[in-house]
């Protein structure tokens, strides 16, 4: 089940274990007035008459984006400079172009939460925000298209959790790095010379002026933790790669607590992973070490492993 009030993951309940926090102090209610779930300050959740009711095939949305999406939108506005411009829910398709002039491009009418571009609406970088459902196959596999197409424009992407709320300080953070970082180097991902992208073409050869592809680690550590949390690229598993590679692999027992680590889960996860008994024990084991972690100084930003 979805929670009523931010959509992520809610089990057999009708609120999330953060909204249901919030219900306790009031912020969140169940209205009288419309039956639903929502923060005590908005708006009331009138229902509407079922589509098609009144002869009519289409509607208007109530609202552009959720009412998390505009907790988040508000924090992003603050923190981007003055002359810059953010526009909500855009596909790329409005930003991005092929260079083939093939006839259809279907893989770009794909949304985004926020673009930002420059004073002169030049696209700059996407905001993403991601709850639970981006952990999905079907929604990690979007992910991953609208992150290569984006690499290859040379269009990074910032990526926001609604599992860490909505932190100002953080988000401004987030967004100063990665102007600093502009411009991005490109990388190829898709041949030019065939009617539809293809991942991973061996035939191209980059140019000199072209960027090469950013090579992997050697590492493909971290099974349980990529196992748990769903992706190689959560933040709670950045976390704890950037602990392997700068605290236990700077000590003869550290690297010993490696090794022993990389023989034996690979084997845990092909046998367990796919049970809820495993994640259900890993997960508040490996939240509280990565919340000791984080109040360390160990970050939870984007992290590529150190090669061996």
């Amino acid at each position: 089940m979805k929670c009523k009030v931010c959509g992520m993951e809610s089990g057999k309940y009708p609120l999330c274990r953060s909204c249901n926090r919030k219900r306790e102090t009031g912020e969140i209610i169940k209205c009288e007035k419309c039956g639903s779930w929502h923060h005590h300050d908005a708006p009331c959740l009138i229902p509407t008459a079922p589509t098609g009711s009144d002869g009519y095939l289409y509607d208007a949305r109530k609202t552009l984006i959720s009412q998390t999406e505009q907790r988040f939108f508000e924090a992003i506005k603050s923190a981007v400079p003055d002359g810059h411009h953010i526009f909500p829910q855009i596909d790329l398709a409005s930003f991005i172009e092929r260079t083939d002039g093939a006839r259809y491009h279907n893989e770009l009418f794909r949304i985004v939460d926020f673009l930002v571009t420059d004073a002169n609406y030049s696209p700059l970088f996407i905001i993403e925000i991601n709850d639970q459902t981006h952990l999905n196959k079907d929604r990690k596999e979007r992910d991953e298209k609208v992150q290569k197409i984006c690499e290859e424009a040379g269009i990074p992407i910032l990526k926001l959790w609604t599992s860490y709320g909505v932190d100002p300080e953080y988000i401004k953070k987030r967004i100063g790095e990665i102007l600093s970082s502009l411009p991005v180097a490109r990388i190829h991902h898709f041949d030019q010379r065939s009617a539809r992208p293809e991942i991973g073409n061996s035939a191209f050869t980059p140019t000199e002026n072209q960027a090469l592809p950013t090579p992997k680690a050697k590492k493909s550590g971290c099974y349980i933790a990529t196992c748990v949390y769903g992706s190689y690229d959560h933040p709670q598993v950045w976390t704890l790669r950037r602990y392997r590679d700068e605290v236990l692999s700077t000590t003869r027992l550290g690297r010993g607590f490696i090794r022993a680590y990389y023989a034996i889960s690979p084997s845990l996860v092909q046998w367990f992973g796919e049970t809820k008994w495993f994640r259900s024990v890993c997960r508040p084991l490996l939240d509280r070490l990565v919340f000791k972690l984080r109040s360390k100084g160990i970050e939870d930003t984007p992290y590529t492993d150190r090669m061996e």
